[in-house]
Formats: structure tokens, C-alpha cells, sequence
């Protein structure tokens, strides 16, 4: 007699890589400089559905200059972290950016960066932390979910990685994976005590 059970589903986890120690203290200390001097130009962030009740933080887009440091390791990293991830090797085109500030109280819920209608070429989505030191904030967490495959459908599933955003460290990963932001505790309210990062996303070509 032909089973009619269907499948146990089966969990897929996403590789993460992480890079500790990304730049030199005179390049990330010139970087938090220049991010601490620009704080009235960062906006209230917002999503493609501007939903008001699933993101909060501030954002910068910035001068390119300001975040090349990071953007120039990001592209030279990519092409060895690529096989790390079990992704199909790409041409690298445009490494986008943008500077974010998450103060206290801000999140970003589950979501992924990846949209074939609006952003068809995102590949890799890339944060890299940093801080004032002693740090002053907690929380701020990245969860990076695993997803079930079931019946031959992915779905994302209840567990996930989870991710320090510990100073000067880079984080990569595919762009399709769901991942959120948990929340950012920040006592002293002041903007530079926050959870900062240059964040972003590699293109293909």
C-alpha cells in the first residue's frame, strides 16, 4: 500500500560570516567622529511599505567617502565569502549603504532585503557595528531566522542564529534570509551612545 504521510520538514539554516576587528582604530574612530558631527542629518528610517510600526531607527545616506572604508572591505570580502554562504558566485556591481542609528527604543522587525520587483540585484546584505567606547546601549541583537522546508516550500521557521552587535564587527549574509532587529535599550538618550552601523547591500551586476 502507497504512503499518503507527507514528509517530515526540514530545518535549513543560513550561514552567517563574521569578520571581528574590520578596521583600525584611527578608521573607525574617524568614522564615529564624522557620524557623531553629522546627527542633524539623520531622518526617521521607513520600509517600502511604509509601514510606521515596523522599523524605528534614524538614518543617514551618506557622502561616499564617509562609509569607504567599510564599502572597500565589504567588495574586496565578498568573492571568498560568497563560497561561505553556499551562494552562486557572482560579478559584484553596486555596494549600496547607508548609515543607521538605532537609539533607544529602536527595532526593525522580521523581514528580508531581498525584493525581485523593487531591488532585483541585492545578493548580500552586509552590517558592520561600531560604538562609542565604553559601550552605552543593550539589546540590538540581529536574529537570523532558519527556514523549514515543507512539501518542497520554504518557509521561515521559529529558530534562529543570534548575532552580537559587538564593535567594530562585520556581519554577511544572503540577502533572501529573514532576519530582525530586536529591541535597543539606551538609558542616557543621547545620540551618541547609539547602536550604530554602516549597512547595506551587495548588487550583482
Amino acid at each position: 500500500m502507497e504512503s499518503t504521510a507527507a514528509a517530515a520538514p526540514r530545518t535549513i539554516r543560513h550561514p552567517v560570516v563574521i569578520v571581528d576587528g574590520l578596521l583600525g582604530d584611527a578608521e573607525w574612530s574617524a568614522l564615529l567622529a564624522r557620524v557623531l558631527a553629522s546627527e542633524a542629518q539623520f531622518q526617521p528610517s521607513a520600509t517600502h511599505d511604509a509601514r510606521a510600526d515596523y522599523r524605528h531607527s534614524l538614518v543617514l545616506n551618506p557622502p561616499p567617502d564617509l562609509v569607504e572604508p567599510v564599502v572597500r572591505r565589504v567588495r574586496s570580502l565578498t568573492p571568498d565569502v560568497l563560497p561561505e554562504l553556499r551562494v552562486q558566485p557572482i560579478t559584484v556591481g553596486v555596494v549600496e549603504a547607508q548609515v543607521t542609528a538605532s537609539i533607544d527604543g529602536s527595532f526593525f522587525g522580521v523581514h528580508t532585503d531581498a525584493d525581485r520587483q523593487k531591488v532585483p540585484k541585492r545578493y548580500l546584505t552586509y552590517v558592520y557595528y561600531f560604538n562609542r567606547q565604553p559601550k552605552a546601549f543593550s539589546g540590538g541583537e540581529l536574529r537570523v531566522y532558519d527556514d523549514v522546508l515543507r512539501n518542497g516550500k520554504l518557509a521561515r521557521g521559529e529558530t534562529f542564529q543570534v548575532i552580537e552587535p559587538l564593535h567594530n564587527r562585520l556581519v554577511l549574509f544572503w540577502a533572501r534570509t529573514m532576519h530582525e532587529v530586536m529591541p535597543v535599550r539606551m538609558p542616557s538618550g543621547a545620540f551618541g551612545d547609539a547602536r550604530f552601523t554602516v549597512n547595506g547591500w551587495v548588487n550583482s551586476t
